[in-house]
């Protein structure tokens, strides 16, 4: 189990997904812009390039996974529905796993008052980065999985 490469994986999605995120923030100001005065001669613009990326990236990860996953003989639910860092061989990683979960949860205790109050400076900010809330709120599963890689890691050795 290289837990590094799936949790890599997992940290690419999540910044592709926050990017295309902050791509559709911008088409719905437009959306609501339009509403406010129809007589422009579109609806939005968007970037869809983080959504491509997003959709691409992931579609070929989500194959590779499953493949791997057919491989083993697993049923079709828990092949696309359980990650692939819960897939432990023995007791010792069964151990290390809960651990790490763990150390994820704890991490959740700190991380979530640190974010709240990273979201009072959005007034401040809100001219420079109107989808700061974005950015902050998809800190919360990059803390959780960046927390659980390094304690599996230390864990492991």
């Amino acid at each position: 189990m290289n837990i590094f490469r799936q949790g890599s994986a997992i940290i690419v999605m999540l910044l592709l997904f926050g990017c295309a995120m902050s791509a559709f923030y911008y088409a719905s100001v437009d959306i609501a812009e339009y509403f406010k005065d129809t007589s422009r001669d579109y609806i939005f613009k968007i970037n869809i390039l983080p959504f491509i990326l997003f959709f691409v990236i992931g579609g070929f990860l989500t194959f590779v996974s499953y493949r791997k996953k057919k491989r083993k003989k697993m049923n079709f639910t828990k092949t696309l529905w359980v990650p692939d860092e819960f897939e432990e061989k023995d007791e010792r990683e069964q151990q290390i796993t809960a651990r790490a979960c763990r150390s994820a949860y704890i991490s959740m205790l700190y991380a979530f008052p640190l974010i709240t109050v990273l979201l009072l400076f959005y007034p401040f900010i809100s001219n420079v980065v109107p989808y700061y809330p974005i950015i902050v709120f998809t800190l919360l599963p990059l803390t959780q999985i960046m927390t659980y890689i390094i304690s599996w890691q230390k864990n492991y050795k």
